[in-house]
């Protein structure tokens, strides 16, 4: 990875990485730009039919999607000096190659094998290979069950293999006869230091050579500690992960995993399919991501090379550095299978990728499957309020469960979005205002930043943290008398701003505020057939009474570009031009995240569209 500076001040050696990508960005936009309709290449507009039509509208909006999400990236990193997220490169990269194909260069060849015709690989200066590369000898050469065709040239200038890579088994809780069995296997095919995490009663045998154990003293040791631990003993340049082996075989290619590594810089953590004991077999590929205190894990894959899946997670045995381990730790708080969704998730953050090799094969006594519980500690983490597992189960916490406060939410919005249970709160909170209108039969309309959001969104904006109602003049002491055993049953007071005009219902964290408007609410300017009954807008998951025509209310109450999103104007500099707009000087735009990295970052998301806060997670 290269550190750049997003503005001008570019670190030397990151310059010609940055005007490459720069360039790429380019070349994309000018070729999405120019490009025509595809199925109508050869014949008149006039004859393309409706169908090629719509499918180039929606080539067109993937394109303008990969590109505004890079787009947005970079522009939020402007100025700052961060680590080239290698995501992009292969985003744009893979875009380049889809729409100009001739643009791409073709003239060395980048393939994860030569051909016989070939020859051998040649020996490069600037690159150190620590296993021989491969050729490929056609599909005869392996007919019929085809276990051969890829296969290792015969080269002489790599070092032993007992000097690449040192396997680190987690066997904390394998059965004892399992940690041995393993070992053995493992001896049949490669002659590498082993490393083994066992409890302290379990006792390897004496007679396998070259295993150390790590063994568990200290009981309050997690998971991430002890693979910290394992992998500072550790003197090779590679390090294999062997979590959850069952059996080790000719099937579980090592040297496979790290050519991959040798040859593809970008690419830091290198793993293998998977098979069970019921013979259940699935390649571990996990695309991640996280966004408004949420987290999806999906299995598979949108890229690929050398015959691996890109991916942000493995659920299976996998090979990494050891110089970046120890550049990015496994946690010491986790344990259990939430230490390695953790750690990846740092390394994806880290702007490193990771791969499966599907053809690479292990055997595992069962796939990983995590529950609640597991998940826990990874959400507490990552202040994750939500899970969708890869598994198509949803892991639902509560905003005290993985230590999300909702104290202080002036200082959240000013560049995070408000958590979603806290937001819930906000909306059961004027949900006892609603409830005690019913119970009195008295008006209420909601307005300002509550009607945006009604308008906007249909639910609280994740960057507000208050409710506006107003009332009429002639029902304020109805609403006055909300002060008292109501209000101190659900653990809010009343606080009067302006006598008769203006007060305020403070609740645990957020406020409400009502004012006094005139001796009519809104409805009176309805048709008079429709006085009778209010407008009411889907809000927070009920109907809830806003103004009689309530998007013309935001709009001239707003202004221009009301549509758009902005922080908080308590959070914002107010200036004239802004005023003159309705309040807004450049709608659309977000405060710079105080966390760049962080998911609910609000300069992560559109400034506009309401999609990407209700369902976080859908594409265009």
């Amino acid at each position: 990875m290269r550190l750049i500076d997003m503005a001008d001040n570019i670190i030397p050696v990151g310059r010609a990485q940055l005007d490459k990508d720069k360039d790429v960005v380019n070349s994309a936009k000018a070729i999405a730009a120019e490009t025509q309709p595809l199925p109508c290449l050869q014949e008149p507009k006039e004859s393309c039919s409706e169908g090629a039509n719509i499918l180039q509208v929606n080539y067109r909006r993937r394109v303008a999607f990969i590109l505004s999400e890079v787009h947005r990236e970079m522009f939020r990193m402007r100025g700052t000096t961060t680590t080239v997220d290698t995501k992009w490169v292969l985003k744009l990269g893979a875009l380049v190659k889809e729409l100009a194909p001739s643009m791409t260069n073709n003239s060395s060849w980048d393939y994860s094998a030569r051909i016989p015709d070939m020859g051998p690989a040649p020996v490069l200066p600037n690159k150190t290979r620590h296993v021989c590369p491969e050729m490929y000898f056609g599909p005869k050469m392996g007919f019929s069950f085809h276990q051969h065709g890829m296969e290792p040239e015969n080269c002489t200038y790599v070092p032993p293999f007992a000097r690449v890579l040192t396997a680190v088994l987690p066997a904390m809780s394998w059965p004892p006869q399992t940690i041995n069995f393993v070992i053995t296997q493992i001896r049949k095919w490669y002659d590498i230091p082993i490393i083994v995490i066992i409890p302290k009663r379990v006792v390897v045998d004496p007679t396998l050579r070259d295993v150390k154990a790590l063994k568990i003293k200290n009981e309050t040791l997690s998971g991430g500690d002890l693979l910290n631990k394992a992998v500072e003993m550790v003197t090779t340049p590679y390090v294999f992960m062997g979590t959850s082996l069952a059996h080790f075989s000719n099937q579980s290619s090592l040297e496979r995993l790290v050519r991959v590594l040798d040859e593809l810089e970008h690419v830091k953590v290198a793993g293998g399919a998977a098979r069970d004991l019921q013979g259940h077999w699935i390649h571990g590929c996990l695309q991640q991501r996280m966004a408004d205190y949420q987290a999806t894990y999906t299995m598979g894959y949108y890229y690929s090379k050398y015959e691996c899946m890109y991916c942000d997670d493995v659920l299976t045995p996998f090979i990494t550095t050891v110089k970046l381990v120890n550049k990015v730790a496994f946690t010491s708080s986790l344990s259990g299978p939430a230490v390695y969704r953790d750690w990846l998730a740092k390394v994806r953050e880290a702007g490193h990728l990771t791969m499966v090799c599907p053809d690479v094969m292990f055997f595992l006594t069962n796939h990983v499957n995590m529950t609640s519980e597991d998940w826990l500690p990874m959400a507490r983490h990552w202040a994750l309020e939500k899970v969708f597992s890869y598994t198509g189960q949803v892991h639902n916490f509560s905003c005290d469960a993985v230590n999300i406060t909702c104290k202080r939410p002036l200082r959240t919005i000013s560049c995070f979005l408000l958590p979603p249970c806290c937001r819930a709160i906000i909306s059961q909170e004027l949900g006892y205002l609603i409830d005690y209108a019913k119970l009195m039969n008295i008006e209420y309309e909601l307005q300002a930043g509550s009607a945006l959001g009604a308008v906007k969104m249909g639910f609280y904006l994740p960057w507000d943290f208050d409710h506006d109602l107003i009332m009429s003049q002639h029902e304020y002491m109805k609403w006055r008398s909300i002060n008292g055993p109501f209000l101190r049953q659900r653990k809010c007071y009343l606080n009067m701003n302006i006598h008769g005009r203006y007060f305020t219902i403070y609740c645990p964290y957020f406020f409400l505020e009502l004012i006094n408007h005139a001796n009519y609410t809104s409805r009176e300017l309805l048709p008079l057939e429709y006085r009778h009954i209010p407008t009411s807008i889907m809000y927070a998951g009920r109907w809830t009474i806003v103004s009689s025509n309530p998007a013309l209310h935001t709009r001239n109450k707003l202004g221009i570009d009301y549509l758009k999103h902005a922080a908080h104007w308590r959070t914002l500099r107010v200036t004239n031009i802004g005023k003159a707009k309705g309040g807004y000087e450049n709608p659309g735009t977000w405060n710079r995240c105080r966390e760049p990295k962080h998911h609910s970052c609000q300069d992560r998301y559109l400034g506009d569209g309401n999609l990407p806060f209700a369902r976080p997670f859908l594409h265009p």
